[in-house]
């Protein structure tokens, strides 16, 4: 499943390297569903504290999934 923090309206996140990114590109199912633990033991997904949301910048996000 897509990360949840309940804290925040909305958060940017990355698959783990090696351990998120290996699970997902092996993964045969489509849509929304849980994962086991990585074998590496790290989590799917890291906060991407680096990126800056700015407010006053006009933005729409888009949906491409089929």
């Amino acid at each position: 499943m897509a990360p949840t923090d309940r804290s925040k309206r909305c958060g940017i996140f990355r698959l783990t390297t090696p351990g998120g990114v290996q699970l997902i590109q092996r993964c045969p199912k489509r849509g929304f569903h849980p994962h086991p633990e990585t074998h590496t033991g790290q989590p799917i997904y890291e906060l991407c504290g680096h990126v800056y949301l700015n407010p006053r910048i006009k933005m729409d996000t888009v949906d491409l999934r089929q």
